[in-house]
């Protein structure tokens, strides 16, 4: 199984990033894992912001052939939350599916609202509000532990 994060934002808290580096090896274990750094937008104005991140995520979406955005999930605060066992299930069906699976996290300010819609699978981490970089840390933890339960390892109790 090949899994994708493409994130917006860079990692900026060294704490952060040393958990993100282990739970990608970790995660390396079970599947091949690529984790896609984007630029925040440039815009000052908010919405010409997300235009300008969907545009990007569009341009990695398509040339790593996802152009019908079957295979990918957002991460989103209004999402489906499914529990851990219900996520692994999740992840073992797309397994049996192959290909590839990517998450996308967006940045501080959201995901454009078109492109929202376009994304046909949305789950929340979280009801809190999490910065992208938790939400980055968190989402890979998430991973890993389905990975351990639908293996039996004694990660997750």
């Amino acid at each position: 199984m090949k899994i994708r994060l493409i994130c917006i934002g860079k990692m900026k808290n060294s704490h952060l990033q040393a958990l993100v580096e282990d739970y990608t090896e970790r995660v390396g274990h079970f599947a091949s894992l690529e984790v896609v750094e984007l630029r925040d937008g440039r815009a000052s104005d908010g919405g010409a912001r997300l235009l300008e991140e969907a545009k990007a995520l569009r341009q990695i979406l398509e040339t790593k052939g996802a152009s019908r955005l079957s295979g990918v999930v957002l991460w989103d605060e209004k999402g489906d939350s499914p529990d851990t066992a219900r996520f692994a299930e999740f992840l073992e069906r797309e397994a049996r599916r192959g290909g590839t699976l990517t998450f996308v996290i967006g940045s501080s300010h959201g995901v454009d609202p078109e492109l929202k819609r376009e994304i046909p699978k949305h789950m929340r981490l979280s009801a809190f509000t999490l910065t992208h970089e938790w939400a980055r840390a968190l989402a890979l933890e998430q991973i890993y532990r389905a990975f351990c339960l639908l293996r039996g390892l004694p990660y997750h109790h």
